[in-house]
Parts: structure tokens; sequence; C-alpha cells
């Protein structure tokens, strides 16, 4: 019987014990909550005042115009000058086509002529030339040879293409800009293009922007065509990317700060700036909105510290778009 009743004092102090673990732990997890909530909030994002260009960014390809040269006489290809990947330049030899039957027709023509100056002899001496000169197939421009179409021995008649040109003089980028950046984007402006796989950076401008827009998947865009400022060198080639910067505003004496970093009361326009003894508020004078952007003409120097307060659906959509760091009270990181 003593034995029961020691049993039974044991499971009620185990008992016991548990629920007391129980209540400590959801006491400590309520403590840690709010102390976690009290340490989020406010929640600031800092953005650094800094002198930059206002750029619109997209991505780009390069393109070019394709010439296909081809035969303006018929015969057989005696000789091939070039081949694929070859550089040209304009006025190079690209193929022999056989001449004998050409240097007959010439031959005789100027024969003809020399009995009997007429005007139609003349004439036939004219086309006789041209064939002979036709028969020595030459590149109209500067590029790179991207196929060749014949092989030698191979029978060409008028109008066969014998090789395909790129013309390096022609070399542009295509890209398309948002239907929210027309407003900012005009022909004539500066472009940076780099591309990263080649390591290299090239300057260029706005060339045309197109009269027409164009929808895809549900998203509106305006296509945009750039000029190289200087030939590019050879390894830039139709078909590789880069990413553009256009360059809508350069920097000047004023600078453009996110428009959730100004507020404004009865006596203007300010600004939140982080210093040593707290935020401070600081007057400014406003110009105009780029890029959900304001500039600031006066009232901030390079390398101010600004305090943005959104509210808490914009915080994650503000760290993303601008990249900024998000800071709790007293200058520490949020978590």
């Amino acid at each position: 019987m003593k034995k029961w009743i020691t049993l039974l004092i044991i499971a009620i102090l185990v008992v016991l014990l548990i629920v007391v673990i129980f209540l400590n732990r959801a006491s400590a997890q309520s403590v840690s909550e709010r102390t976690a909530t009290s340490t989020q909030l406010p929640v600031y994002l800092t953005y650094t005042v800094t002198k930059e260009n206002e750029t619109v960014e997209i991505v780009g390809q390069v393109t070019a115009d394709t010439r296909s040269v081809a035969s303006k006489v018929s015969g057989d290809v005696l000789e091939l000058y070039v081949q694929e990947g070859d550089y040209v330049q304009s006025g190079q030899r690209i193929a022999k086509i056989d001449d004998t039957d050409y240097q007959i027709e010439y031959l005789s023509a100027l024969n003809n002529y020399k009995t009997s100056p007429t005007e139609i002899n003349r004439l036939n001496l004219e086309v006789a030339k041209k064939n002979l000169e036709n028969t020595i197939v030459t590149s109209p421009v500067n590029g790179v040879v991207q196929s060749v179409d014949v092989s030698e021995g191979d029978r060409v008649s008028v109008g066969t293409a014998i090789v395909e040109i790129v013309e390096t003089d022609t070399l542009r980028v295509e890209g398309s800009i948002d239907e929210y950046d027309l407003k900012n984007v005009k022909e004539g402006m500066k472009a940076v293009f780099t591309f990263e796989q080649l390591g290299l950076t090239l300057t260029g401008k706005v060339k045309r922007i197109s009269p027409v827009a164009e929808t895809s998947g549900g998203v509106t865009v305006i296509p945009v065509e750039f000029s190289f400022d200087q030939t590019p060198p050879e390894i830039v080639i139709p078909g590789l990317t880069c990413n553009v910067e256009i360059i809508i505003r350069e920097a000047t004496s004023s600078f453009f700060v996110p428009k959730e970093a100004v507020r404004q009361d009865q006596n203007g326009y300010y600004v939140m700036k982080q210093t040593s003894e707290g935020p401070q508020k600081v007057y400014v004078e406003i110009g105009e909105e780029v890029n959900e952007k304001i500039e600031i003409k006066k009232g901030v120097s390079e390398g101010d510290v600004l305090l943005l307060v959104p509210s808490q659906e914009e915080i994650q959509r503000l760290r993303t778009r601008q990249g900024l760091p998000v800071f709790g009270p007293g200058g520490g990181r949020a978590r």
C-alpha cells in the first residue's frame, strides 16, 4: 500500500514539474516576441547622398546589316580569295569567274567599234568591257565574311550569291525601353555599353526611338537603336548582348534622392538627416522628379545620410528597388 502511495506522489510531482516548465517557456517566448517587436520598430531606410548620373538601364544586343554579294556574270568559279571569318575592305577581291568568253566578246566588240564607230557598236563595247570587269567579284563594303556560299569549280549564274558579309560600318546596339521611361529618353542622349563577358566598355548615343510601341506578354516596350561613338574592336560581333546605361541626366551640383526621403510641412519641403545627435530636420529646395527620385538643388551635401520612414508594406519594395540597407533605432541593422 505504501508503495502505491509513493508512486502516486512521484507521478504528481512529475506532472507539476512539466506544467511549470511549459509555463516558463511560454512566458519566455512571449517576452522574446515583445522584445523583438519593440526592437524592430520604428524601422528606417537610409540613403547616402551621392553625385551620380541618372540613368535608364536595359539589356541590348549587337546587330548589323548583312550584304549578300552576288555574281553579275555567269561562269565557272576559278578562284576564291576569302574564307569565312575573314575581314574584307570595300573593293577587295572575293572571287574570280572564268573570263575566257568575256575576253573574246570584248575583243570582238572592240574590233567592231574600230571598224565602224557607230553608237550601237560603242554601247556593245561598253557592255562587253563591263562584263569582263565583273568576272572579278569584289566586296562592296567593309565587313566580316559570314559565309562563303560557293566552291571553286562551281558554275554560277547572274545573281548567284558568292558570300555573305556583315557590314562592320553598320554595327549598332538594339534594345527596348519601358513605356514609363519614354518621357525621359531622347535621341542623342549618351549611352554606355558594358560587355561583361568581354571585360569591355564602349560608349555611344541613342540614335533612334521607334515611333511605334510593341506589346509582348502584356508588357509594352519601345524599340531603341544605339550607335557606337567609335568603330568597335573586331571582338564585338552581331548577336552579343550587353548592359546599356542611357544617361538621361549627368551629375551636376544638385543631387537626386529617393522621393520617400522628401517630406513637406507648412514651411516647405524637408529631409531628415542622420547626425551624431540624432535625426535633424533640414529644409531643402527641390527640382524635378525623375525615375522615382527627386532633385535637391539646395540643402544637402554629398555624403549626407538621409532617413526614410516608409510604411511596413513598402520596406521590402524599397529595399529591392533602391538596394538600400534597413536600420533600426540606434543605427543598428534591423532584422
